[in-house]
């Protein structure tokens, strides 16, 4: 749905045979760590229907690791077990 005039300028951002192997893994951990934080949201809020995907996730997680996937989970991944209250305690403003 991309206007014709911008093809040239889009195809290398979404057509994935235009990505190399380290842009593709890239995406892949993106997207499994974005599904994963819905995950702990929404366990968070109580809707523990969202356990098991976590622990499918988990595993995912585990196999697509990286020094970059390692900090981003030890330094941000940790405040989406927080609560709204907590969130706020520790909040500077």
């Amino acid at each position: 749905m991309v206007p014709e005039e911008l093809h040239d300028i889009f195809a290398p951002l979404i057509d994935e045979h235009q990505s190399s192997d380290e842009e593709k893994a890239i995406v892949k951990q993106a997207d499994a760590l974005c599904a994963y934080l819905k995950c702990l949201e929404e366990l968070s809020a109580g809707n523990n229907e969202f356990l098991l995907a976590k622990g499918r996730l988990e595993k995912t997680l585990a196999a697509r690791r990286s020094d970059e996937m390692d900090y981003f989970m030890s330094v941000f991944v940790p405040s989406f077990h927080l609560s709204l209250d907590e969130i706020s305690q520790d909040s500077p403003l």
